[in-house]
């Protein structure tokens, strides 16, 4: 007789809840059995240490619901409950008892497999319940939320000093045992100098030191590295440090305490933790404890006669002694010796000495190695050092159901380990990548981890990919030679050829995408993002290559972590992973804002095409940038070998305000013709009403102009001294010399006084600014007298700038009423005004001056590093714009209190903000001092964070973002994220706009910006239709006409697209060449001054009339 059951422990319909329970909770088990109604089931548990149990089940009605699932083959279920009261781990499996007495088993389908059982002639695998208790009080979320870096000290960096870190570990005492080799060039290739009899001669010792890592903390921030693991750092004979020789002292090769204590400090502003190599079960035979070669002056367990060591070493009537794996240089420790455990976990011992110090957490070599109460002892002593510690596992399988010296571990049941290292995911990952194993085992692997650790746990596993003890990443993934195939010098002189780094370079993006999207934290093995390869020990510890890295590698993690920083969705999002075919592996990370799928093919010749359910929400490809099609409610991804999707699905409406369909024109306010004083700029006057007049005529419904704060000496709108204050030079009755014709009898007034109030925060501090900047003949700050230097509320008030002071807020007062009136008249003629917000501000400016503490400056109140970009299509050198960047960490602990503001005053001025260089808010580029664009780097912005916080102040945002330039994989994300419409400019189009233009989804499509060359101007130079130096009349007039003709084929498809706005600039209205651009970038002196011709407008309206009607967009 057949018989058919069914369990499923990832179906809630028979193990609920889901994964591992809390003790004092309750598990439901149920099963399903088909075929035999008068069948009876038994629930089998086995509890080490405690034995079997055999539990009746009873049968469990279904309801309607239930039932229809199965149709008309609808099963009998059977149910129990069980409450486990203590952390253990229960095994169990089940017995259904058939009407003729025949007994089935029914089980895992494999040795510790989880999912849907099967039936066992005999006793089956078990299923796996973990039961653990929660015992922390304070949750390490600046590990479970981090991005971690391992760093083998010695290879890493020489920092300033490090000749005398050298010399003072060469002073060492050496009477015996392996020596020490200085290896004088940094790149020289590692490999072990050795005796005969293959023992270690001399280690070799490359002079990294703590100062280096000190030093490159900026290189690490830039990665966007927030915690560092470092190998064994503490007095130790050889380069590795795992047989350690005084762990109360950093080994001098590395430095001192002082550099340690200064690492960590330096590390903390980075917003940078450390956590150490702590090796308890053994240490070295050359140490202070053991001391073999009587190199140390003390008495050792080793040397004859009474030592303070002896309870710490089990020795043999011979001699011998218990070592590390039979490794004699590497003695085992007696941990149970009092004096040992005192050492380590007592109150100045080793684990709190090195927190108190500035460490914040520990990686246990060998936990194995280590019993259940002495992890609990070290992680007791962690916590109590440190509340929010972490203490992670050296263990290289499943730590829930680890036996080692034939006992199950008790690593997670909740006083142990907070983690351990992810070596069953690193496996199944590389093997699934270099096509060993198919996408299914990622998900059984990956769901069984899941399953089997305590919902913390998981979320911080150490996701490692490479370590100091495996091979080199990129060698794997370039397909090798096995190692045992190779002899040692081979391992030693391997390099991949060109085709196979290719391969493993295409790989390497595969694999930081999976480490950086799947549960767990990331760890980057030091010189992975550089491109170094290798074999095993000492091969994948060759020194770190500053300088010669390969940029590729270095690109794909920076881009990898950023798409992880971009979506708080990848560090506590749930986890649903899946497979397609034996080539795609996917997986769902979704909480309750985000829901988003990951794609990747690790097929090296197949392209897939991919199915994925909407649900009815759209979606965007963040990797790509490309809009799946949808069909039927699904999204048909296509990828290449190799490829890779990171889909993130959401709601039409999510941070955005949206905008109404139509198109507008981009025209500053200076740019305006002013007839009434001729040769001046425009104004907020009788411009500005003609212009709003003409563009209702012209049928449009946005007017965007640039900035509208104050300018500096160049007349940028993007460098200006505030970034709240209205340009009065903008006002209509306002002179160059500071004079007005307005009346000033409003202060009097309750809109004057209302207008103090609102917006003290910062006219205050800008008007006393502007108060003393006059006084001191404009001057900047950093150059006024101490008095002047730090902003205080009673310098307003003060006898010499009191008057002043209410003169400038009056004069606020007074743009912001002109402004108000122009904004007012505008919407009523049906037209919205898109402002620009500057991402920066200027050194000499208010909000420095008075907010310093949100800047990047240093004493003396310059930047400390200055804003810019690197090159690209706007300038082959790069940009260096002078601004300070911001301390994001500083705002961001005050809940964004400078940007809340900043946006309040912007939604006051415009109806829609446009947020110049997006990107920044992503990733900002950081310029030293004196250095060049080229030399800069990249670091994190606020992402996500700063937007959602400003979407709880005032809902629904109306922000456009200039998403121009360097487009990476974590802007695409946060555009997508907060539904802000982004920027498409024809010019950038990768095919040839005049025949077909297809702008990016979600996007403002625009013909030019005010950064760009005009449309004519770009016609003329793209197409090649500029003429010729000394061209005849004809020519020239031919060449104009074919340029003019072409620019209108890309006004139309530009307007003729399904984008919801369309913005051209007034010049490409016109029709105006490259002599009439607004800016250009890089380019300091000539900006800022284009201003166009009243008759010219004049002559253009029905022009712009009929460009609204024929694309329809009135």
């Amino acid at each position: 007789m057949a018989l058919r059951a069914r369990h499923n422990t990832s179906d809630s319909q028979y193990r609920n809840p889901f994964g591992a329970v809390l003790a004092g909770g309750a598990v439901s088990l149920c099963i399903d059995v088909w075929d035999e109604p008068s069948a009876e089931a038994r629930l089998r548990v086995w509890i080490d240490d405690k034995g079997e149990k055999i539990l009746d089940m009873d049968r469990i009605p279904l309801g309607d619901q239930e039932a229809a699932q199965f149709g008309d083959d609808v099963p009998v279920r059977f149910g129990v409950t069980i409450e486990p009261e203590e952390p253990e781990v229960i095994w169990y499996s089940f017995q259904i008892v058939a009407a003729d007495g025949a007994a089935w088993r029914y089980g895992a389908a494999r040795e510790h497999g989880c999912g849907e059982g099967a039936f066992a002639f005999g006793e089956p695998p078990s299923f796996q319940i973990t039961v653990y208790q929660n015992e922390r009080k304070e949750q390490p979320d600046w590990y479970k939320n981090g991005i971690v870096y391992q760093i083998f000290p010695d290879r890493f960096y020489r920092g300033k000093g490090w000749e005398k870190s050298v010399e003072a570990a060469f002073k060492k005492p050496h009477n015996a045992g392996p020596g020490m080799r200085f290896v004088d060039d940094w790149f020289t290739y590692p490999r072990y100098d050795k005796t005969q009899d293959g023992r270690i001669a001399n280690w070799d010792f490359y002079g990294g030191t703590l100062n280096g890592i000190r030093e490159k903390l900026p290189y690490l921030e830039a990665l966007g590295i927030t915690v560092i693991y470092l190998n064994p750092i503490f007095e130790a004979a050889s380069n590795h440090r795992y047989d350690t020789a005084n762990y109360l002292k950093i080994d001098p090769m590395l430095g001192t305490e002082a550099d340690f204590k200064a690492l960590c400090q330096d590390a903390s502003a980075r917003g940078i933790s450390i956590i150490l190599d702590g090796v308890f079960n053994h240490v070295g035979a050359d140490s202070l404890y053991f001391n073999k070669y009587g190199n140390y002056g003390s008495e050792g367990a080793a040397q004859p006669g009474a030592s303070a060591y002896d309870t710490w070493f089990d020795f043999n009537g011979d001699g011998s002694y218990k070592s590390w794996w039979g490794v004699d240089d590497l003695p085992d420790v007696n941990e149970d010796s009092p004096d040992f455990r005192e050492l380590i976990c007592g109150h100045d011992g080793v684990i709190r000495k090195w927190l108190r110090l500035g460490a914040r957490g520990w990686r246990l070599d060998v936990a194995d190695e280590l019993s259940d109460d002495f992890i609990s002892e070290i992680k007791a002593a962690a916590l109590a050092e440190k509340p929010d510690a972490v203490v992670i596992g050296e263990v290289w399988e499943d730590a829930t159901n680890k036996f080692a010296y034939n006992r199950l571990r008790h690593y997670f049941w909740g006083s142990e380990l907070d983690g351990t290292m992810n070596y069953p995911l690193r496996q199944v990952l590389l093997d699934f990548l270099t096509n060993r194993v198919e996408a299914a085992e990622v998900c059984r692997v990956t769901q069984s981890l899941m399953e089997n650790y305590p919902p913390e746990a998981f979320a911080s596993e150490l996701n490692l990919l490479g370590s100091h003890d495996r091979i080199r990443l990129l060698t794997i993934l370039g397909n090798s030679p096995e190692p045992d195939s190779l002899g040692d010098y081979q391992r030693y002189a391997f390099r991949l050829d060109k085709d196979h780094t290719n391969l493993a370079v295409s790989r390497l993006w595969v694999a930081a995408l999976l480490q950086m999207t799947l549960p767990g934290v990331p760890s980057i093995y030091y010189g992975d993002e550089a491109g170094l390869q290798g074999y095993g020990d000492p091969y994948n510890r060759a020194a770190f290559p500053w300088r010669r890295e390969n940029k590729d590698c270095f690109d794909i993690y920076r881009n990898a972590v950023a798409i992880r920083k971009s979506l708080p969705v990848f560090t506590d999002g749930d986890y649903r992973p899946f497979a397609i075919g034996r080539d795609v592996f996917g997986f769902w990370r979704e909480d309750a804002n985000s829901k988003v799928c990951v794609l990747v093919n690790a097929s090296l010749d197949v392209d897939h095409t991919v199915t994925i359910p909407l649900d009815g929400l759209e979606v965007d490809d963040v990797v790509s940038g490309k809009a799946p099609k949808v069909e039927d409610g699904n999204a048909r991804v296509f990828l290449w070998p190799l490829g890779t999707a990171v889909l993130n699905l959401h709601k039409r409406q999510r941070l955005q305000k949206p905008m109404e369909r139509g198109m507008g024109v981009v025209c500053h306010v200076t740019s305006l013709p002013n007839p009434g004083r001729p040769g001046k700029p425009g104004t907020l006057g009788d411009p500005a009403y003609r212009f709003i007049d003409y563009l209702a005529a012209g049928g449009q419904r946005y007017w965007q102009v640039l900035p509208v704060n104050p300018t500096d000496h160049f007349g940028s709108p993007y460098a200006g001294l505030s970034a709240f204050a209205g340009n009065v030079a903008l006002m209509w009755g306002y002179d160059e010399d500071g004079g007005t014709s307005f009346s000033a009898d409003f202060e009097g007034t309750r809109e004057y006084r209302d207008f103090l109030q609102e917006n003290e925060e910062w006219l205050i501090p800008y008007a006393t600014f502007r108060a003393i900047k006059r006084r001191m003949g404009e001057k900047s700050w950093q150059e006024w007298p101490e008095r002047y230097r730090e902003y205080s509320g009673r310098l307003a008030h003060s006898k010499e700038l009191a008057a002043d002071v209410r003169r400038e807020c009056a004069v606020q007062f007074e743009f912001m009423r002109q402004w108000g009136e122009v904004r007012a008249y505008a919407n009523a003629r049906g037209i919205k005004i898109i402002g620009d917000m500057p991402m920066y501000v200027s050194a000499d400016s208010s909000d420095v001056w008075a907010e310093r503490k949100y800047f990047a400056v240093g004493a003396d109140g310059y930047p400390a590093g200055q804003a810019g970009c690197p090159p690209d299509s706007f300038s082959a050198d790069g940009q260096l714009w002078g601004n300070p960047t911001y301390r994001w960490d500083v705002m961001r602990a005050d809940g964004y209190r400078w940007w809340m503001r900043r946006f309040k005053r912007a939604f006051q001025l415009y109806d829609y903000v446009r947020l110049d260089h997006f990107l920044g808010f992503s990733s900002y580029y950081c310029i030293p001092n004196g250095k060049t664009p080229l030399q800069g780097s990249w670091y994190f912005g606020p992402g996500l964070d700063l937007f959602r916080r400003a979407y709880q102040e005032f809902g629904p945002l109306p922000v456009v973002a200039e998403d121009l330039g360097t487009v990476t994989p974590a802007v695409r994300t946060l555009v997508s994220a907060t539904g802000f419409p982004g920027m498409d400019v024809a010019q950038f189009y990768q095919g040839d706009p005049s025949e077909q233009y297809e702008p990016a989804p979600q996007k403002m499509v625009y013909t030019s910006t005010h950064d760009t060359n005009t449309l004519l101007g770009w016609v003329r130079e793209h197409y090649g239709l500029a003429p010729a130096e000394g061209a005849g009349e004809e020519d020239v007039v031919r060449l104009h006409d074919e340029a003019v003709a072409k620019a209108d084929r890309v006004m139309d498809n530009c307007l003729a697209t399904d984008a919801d706005v369309a913005m051209v600039t007034l010049q490409d209205v016109l029709r105006l060449d490259e002599k009439h651009r607004m800016n250009v970038p890089g380019v300091a002196t000539g900006n800022w001054s284009w201003q166009a011709d009243q008759a010219s407008i004049d002559a253009s309206q029905q022009h712009l009339r009929d460009l609204a009607e024929k694309s329809g967009r009135i």
